[in-house]
């Protein structure tokens, strides 16, 4: 039996949902971006946003330069966590099995359901059509037989209310993409392949995997099977993906940066840790602090690769602390929360250049000092 996996792709889920709340926004330049310093990066831009320049990761500055209209929003992730939940709601009833993936975007297996609840692609534009009428929320939705062709298929023909990628159809649908669409190929692979002047999938594809080992690895293989439509990874439900918590009370009230970077170090040790105890990795590391006046400020780092070493931990929890704390009030206490990667995506998403060696040395210092 061909499965049939679904990916559910909302258009800039966080400010999709401050819109629905605010309708004053739509059609206008929106970012999202802590407060409390023009310093402070985006985190989120809206198309309007795009088409002026305004980029995710630029400084406030510099994104008001290029859009003095822009309306610049505080992130709220509680508040996009609970929306997300509404959204995966709507699937349950006719996707015996979802995988949130990244906030707002969920992946589910319909395989063998079309007795019960129709064609897949009936099943898909219903998704859409309720997920629209009851949470006003745009999406698009991909479909094909594994993960990473409907995942693509979701994201790149945004147009396309519902895409249907046919059995035997993924190695000419993805040919023609830019490798940024293939996941797992991060900035660092498409740097060495585009040496080879490999910068599409297919022309990835056209490669042996002999020859893809031989530039980025052993694990190279994995990308070049993605690039030909295959990936046996399954989808996994919630309950088995895990999180780790480390959090610390400060002894004195402080807005130090100096302190603050050392407390979460000792945090990031402490997650690292843990995830070696359980032989696990994390790939997506939150933060969340509070303020002395009893406010909040999360944030949020995918760990890509997935990691459990302290070092790609600490790094990530202080380029969170720069972007989500910047109130000139003190912080009374801050905390790290890790999500763990399944055992799948462990085994099959090792798509990083051979790790050099000073991170081998960093991972076997980790290991010797666990013992």
């Amino acid at each position: 039996m061909d499965r049939v996996i679904l990916y559910v792709n909302p258009l800039t889920f966080p400010i999709a949902v401050e819109r629905r709340i605010s309708a004053r926004l739509g059609g206008r330049p929106v970012a999202l971006a802590p407060g409390g310093t023009d310093r402070a990066v985006v985190w989120s831009a809206s198309p309007e946003a795009a088409l002026a320049g305004v980029a995710v990761g630029m400084p406030i500055y510099q994104a008001l330069r290029r859009c003095p209209d822009l309306v610049i929003l505080p992130p709220r992730l509680s508040l996009y966590r609970r929306a997300a939940q509404a959204l995966e709601a709507i699937l349950a009833p006719v996707v015996p099995v979802i995988e949130p993936h990244v906030l707002g975007h969920v992946y589910g297996d319909l395989t063998g359901t079309r007795k019960l609840f129709g064609p897949a692609l009936d099943v898909a534009a219903k998704i859409r059509r309720e997920i629209w009428g009851r949470l006003g929320l745009p999406v698009t939705v991909g479909l094909a037989g594994n993960k990473v062709v409907s995942e693509v298929a979701a994201h790149v023909l945004k147009p396309e209310p519902v895409v249907d990628v046919r059995p035997g159809d993924e190695p000419a649908f993805l040919a023609p993409h830019p490798l940024a669409a293939l996941p797992g190929a991060e900035e660092k692979v498409r740097v060495q392949l585009a040496r080879y002047n490999v910068a599409l999938i297919g022309a990835l594809a056209a490669l042996t995997r002999v020859q893809v080992e031989s530039v980025l690895g052993r694990s190279g293989g994995v990308l070049h099977a993605r690039a030909h439509g295959v990936d046996p990874r399954p989808v996994l439900p919630p309950a088995q993906r895990d999180a780790l918590h480390a959090a610390a009370t400060l002894p004195v009230q402080t807005n130090d940066r100096d302190a603050l970077r050392a407390t979460l170090h000792q945090l990031a040790e402490r997650l690292g840790r843990d995830l070696r105890r359980r032989r696990a990795s994390a790939d997506l590391l939150e933060l969340h602090a509070r303020y002395a006046d009893h406010r909040e400020a999360d944030g949020w780092e995918v760990l890509d690769p997935a990691t459990d070493l302290d070092t790609p931990l600490a790094a990530a929890a202080r380029r969170l602390l720069d972007r989500a704390v910047t109130r000139r009030i003190a912080l009374i206490a801050v905390r790290l929360t890790t999500v763990l990667t399944t055992v799948a995506d462990v085994q099959l998403s090792l798509f990083a250049v051979p790790a050099p060696v000073a991170l081998v040395r960093r991972a076997a210092l980790n290991a010797a000092i666990d013992r």
